[in-house]
């Protein structure tokens, strides 16, 4: 309990805000009392304010009847005593309001929670858009989130561990998961790691997931996020937990697995032969937008012979008059590619989508048509850039390994192909992710669970606890 004087009070708190315009702090005397009323505009609901905590107040002050016992007096929903400063000024920055009695017996303090309304409606998520199935995204209030969640996930055995992160921003974040599903030893180990942090700031789930990678930034995620209520709700139920930062409407889940970027949550609701076919397609994607510039370009330059001789002919009569060899020109397209699409992505919305698809038409006719590049090259880097956006997750690292198969197909042909694809596999096999082997449920081989890698089987693997 805040034990400080109310005049020792009331300074501090006008010392710790100085400066701050929005802030309002306003002092009375009612009777034989002394009242100070403070909280930042904006912040707090003044109809609420006016209604349940000062008309009522007010009215037992002027009848000098007040002991102190705030809670048989307001009519807000949620009211506590505050137990020191620093947690007054915390109260305060989220929307409380703060209240200092003085009668001459001793000051008493209450903080009040009017917290105005600041998030958007609820909606449906743009990074993640299905056809079939709930289309309630996460919002940038994290007690919304958690009553979202609730929603999906009617139990008691639903926990929610509240931590504060960031000197300055002060922002909270809490742990969810599913008591009995979760490994508890992973729950423990996360709230450690989250209060250890150092941080100044921490403005998105983003930050908080590269602060707790550690030193050594991996090309990789090791932690899962989702826009999507009912995802993050299929993968507490699954063992894993989820992370909630107020002001970000991604929430993570940990530990995360190269099986779920193929995996989607309309597989769980289509036939499980349709869905398994389109899970072989995702991953047959990912290895085109991979390798398919590597490997045209090693059958190119080191292996023609692999060619029909149909098309070998057409190939070196298309590149017959071009400046540059079809390593150099692959590089190039793939650069100019990267540069339209960030133009898209940093330009507004309204104006992004027509700048992406008419510099690209634009750029790709003007090349063939100059002699710059082939129709083979611009048609090979067209198809491997949007099979990476077929598993989006992956997809800035993708951008990075295309280009180093390119160079190691360049160098030495197919051997050099083999070597990256057995270096990426050692690479990708030695990982975890918060004690999880990345590559689970292939190394190491757990055939229960390929019953939810490339193959759906919705009926065996729904709600059902996954062993990581």
């Amino acid at each position: 309990m805040l034990t400080t004087g109310y005049d020792e009070t009331v300074s501090a708190l006008q010392a710790e805000f100085a400066d701050c315009a929005d802030l309002t702090l306003r002092q009375m005397q009612v009777g034989s009392f002394r009242l100070t009323i403070a909280c930042f505009k904006g912040m707090s609901e003044r109809g609420a304010l006016g209604e349940l905590v000062l008309r009522p107040l007010l009215t037992v002050l002027r009848q000098g009847d007040f002991g102190g016992n705030y809670g048989e007096v307001l009519r807000c929903g949620a009211i506590r005593t505050p137990q020191s400063l620093t947690e007054v000024y915390d109260a305060m920055l989220r929307g409380d309001v703060f209240l200092a009695a003085d009668g001459g017996q001793g000051a008493s303090y209450c903080l009040a929670n009017v917290q105005a309304g600041l998030s958007r409606s609820v909606e449906e998520p743009d990074s993640d858009v299905t056809v079939r199935g709930p289309r309630l995204g996460f919002l940038e209030d994290m007690e919304k989130n958690m009553t979202l969640l609730r929603q999906f996930l009617r139990t008691g055995k639903l926990k929610f561990v509240s931590l504060t992160v960031g000197k300055l921003s002060r922002t909270r974040v809490t742990l969810a998961y599913l008591e009995g599903r979760a490994d508890p030893a992973l729950v423990d180990a996360l709230s450690r790691r989250i209060a250890s942090l150092r941080a100044e700031a921490v403005m998105d789930s983003g930050n908080l997931e590269m602060l707790l990678q550690g030193r050594h930034s991996p090309l990789f995620p090791k932690m899962g996020s989702t826009e999507k209520v009912d995802k993050a709700a299929s993968k507490l139920l699954a063992g894993r937990v989820g992370v909630i930062v107020d002001g970000s409407p991604f929430v993570l889940t940990a530990p995360y697995v190269f099986a779920e970027s193929i995996q989607s949550a309309e597989d769980y609701l289509r036939t499980p032969y349709y869905a398994t076919a389109v899970r072989f397609l995702r991953f047959f994607s990912m290895l085109l937008s991979l390798l398919l510039p590597a490997v045209v370009v090693a059958v190119g330059e080191f292996h023609p012979d692999l060619m029909p001789g149909g098309l070998r002919e057409q190939l070196l009569e298309g590149r017959k008059d071009l400046p540059l060899n079809l390593f150099w020109e692959c590089v190039a397209c793939l650069a100019v590619f990267e540069l339209v699409r960030e133009v898209g992505v940093r330009m507004p919305r309204t104006v992004g989508d027509a700048v992406g698809i008419v510099a690209s038409i634009i750029l790709g006719d003007a090349a063939v048509g100059a002699g710059l590049a082939s129709s083979l090259v611009i048609m090979t880097v067209a198809l491997s850039a949007v099979c990476a956006f077929i598993v989006p997750v992956y997809m800035y690292a993708t951008v990075l390994l295309r280009f180093l198969f390119l160079f190691a197909a360049e160098l030495f042909g197919f051997p050099g192909i083999a070597l990256g694809l057995v270096l990426l596999i050692a690479l990708t096999a030695q990982m975890d992710s918060f004690g999880a082997p990345y590559l689970s449920p292939l190394s190491p081989l757990h055939p229960r669970g390929l019953e939810d890698f490339l193959l759906a089987i919705p009926k065996k693997t729904l709600g059902r606890r996954e062993e990581l």
